[in-house]
């Protein structure tokens, strides 16, 4: 079984070209080529999953560390390697055919468009940056002070607008806009 991550960021990174290629690549085989949500590490994808009677096959290519998730299948030839590697055997001419219609798939991702692990990081770094002043004032003992008046909540307040507003962090993605006009058809 071949799973294709359908995820936010690997649709980004070329998830529907990557599945796409598997599939023809596939065609007339035995090999059942699927779609699934992250499967990890986002940002490198398009990612893959193989799995041979349930038991996961490590991406064994020079520079991918013997991952169990095969990363940047983003060319035919890397996802010929990968479905040889799974023991489903792939013509020349196939990929050549392949190659010529898909070339390698290019990433939409833009420079603000972060994976969804520099998300999070970002996320906490916006907690932390946000709880230290309230910690240091709750301590202290002091607020917002305007003309002699306390604004107790003020810090508060600023808080509960980082956390909201963190969480549309990466939301104007290409993947999400690409996946409301496939649903919409």
């Amino acid at each position: 079984e071949v799973r294709v991550c359908q995820d936010r960021d690997c649709v980004t990174d070329g998830g529907k070209e990557a599945l796409e290629m598997l599939e023809e690549l596939a065609k007339g085989t035995n090999a059942q080529v699927t779609t699934c949500g992250c499967i990890g590490p986002c940002g490198k994808g398009p990612n893959v999953d193989v799995r041979l009677d349930g038991i996961r096959i490590k991406d064994k290519r020079p520079g991918q560390s013997s991952y169990y998730v095969w990363r940047e299948i983003n060319s035919p030839e890397a996802a010929a390697q990968l479905l040889e590697t799974a023991g489903v055997s792939v013509s020349e001419k196939k990929v050549s055919n392949l190659a010529q219609q898909f070339g390698e798939i290019q990433s939409t991702r833009e420079w603000w468009d972060f994976d969804r692990t520099t998300r999070i990081a970002l996320q906490r770094l916006l907690y932390v940056v946000t709880a230290l002043p309230l910690t240091d004032a709750s301590q202290k003992g002091y607020w917002d002070v305007i003309n002699g008046q306390v604004y107790e909540n003020s810090y508060y307040a600023i808080a509960a607008a980082v956390f909201i507003g963190s969480q549309f962090m990466g939301t104007d993605s290409k993947a999400n806009s690409g996946a409301a006009a496939d649903d919409q058809q």
